[in-house]
């Protein structure tokens, strides 16, 4: 088997389906170059279902890889349980995994080899393709930029990595960085920010898909007073750290809110045609 020096970082939480969560834990080992450490948040406690889900994984493959399992007694947030998580990680590349997505089975090799000729890329992410029910099925594509200056310029307005594709340098993430603040819902991007603001040329992404992504409920959770809210603190985080400035702030909290107020069908036209790129072959 062709292993990598590498740790994958997962959390998952109780309101996960264990079908998914097995699908995203079985992707990991088909990759072209298996990872030797997996590390898995359990968030709180889980459902029965997922815990059959992890102790049938951590029987079928601990012969082959490190899987290290990270219990919180309450749920604390992704931000925080992938901090905890991070602590566990013994490689010093690791890369995110949600728990309900499909890795590309080249995903882990293509990013070793493109950060091994760019040691100064130190977070380094992907495309995506998003799907409903079967990975190989996608219905669109969410595009970041790969350049440093246009992902400087996105990033002012949107989040410029796909988190789920991230593969980052773990002692410049904890020891630079302090890795990631609690900001609900915008752990990730919060992180991403301060990375450009230590260093513009950090960050990257492959013009490749990486992972197929699981939305099925995404306009949902983006829509609402909860999401409001959310955008808004952590705008205001953003702008109070100097991460943004205040014309950014105004732009993406009004827009924010235009969208989440919106029916939910508008909603999902906004997403497929001005936020998303459909799939072609």
């Amino acid at each position: 088997m062709n292993y990598a020096n590498i740790s994958i970082l997962m959390s998952v939480y109780y309101k996960e389906d264990a079908r998914y969560f097995k699908e995203s834990l079985e992707s990991v080992i088909q990759q072209t170059m298996i990872p030797r450490q997996i590390v898995i948040v359990r968030d709180g406690n889980l459902t029965k279902s997922l815990d059959n889900v992890l102790d049938n994984f951590i029987e079928t493959y601990g012969y082959l890889i490190e899987i290290s399992v990270i219990q919180l007694q309450q749920q604390k947030g992704l931000g925080i349980a992938l901090n905890f998580g991070l602590q566990s990680c013994k490689y010093d590349l690791v890369a995110r995994m949600d728990s309900d997505d499909h890795a590309m089975e080249n995903r882990f090799e293509k990013q070793i080899k493109y950060l091994g000729t760019h040691p100064d890329i130190k977070v380094l992410g992907g495309q995506i393709q998003e799907f409903v029910n079967q990975w190989n099925q996608p219905f669109r594509l969410r595009n970041v930029p790969t350049s440093s200056i246009s992902i400087l310029k996105f990033s002012r307005y949107r989040n410029p990595l796909n988190h789920m594709t991230v593969m980052f340098d773990k002692k410049f993430i904890l020891d630079v960085l302090d890795g990631y603040h609690d900001v609900p819902g915008f752990e990730d991007y919060e992180l991403w920010l301060r990375v450009l603001k230590a260093d513009q040329s950090a960050l990257g992404n492959l013009a490749d898909i990486l992972v197929a992504a699981r939305v099925s409920n995404l306009q949902e959770r983006r829509g609402g007073l909860n999401y409001i809210r959310q955008n808004y603190l952590a705008r205001q985080t953003f702008l109070r750290n100097d991460l943004i400035t205040f014309k950014d702030f105004v732009v993406t909290v009004t827009a924010g809110i235009l969208v989440s107020l919106t029916p939910s069908k508008l909603r999902a036209a906004i997403y497929k045609y001005i936020l998303r790129k459909d799939y072609m072959e």
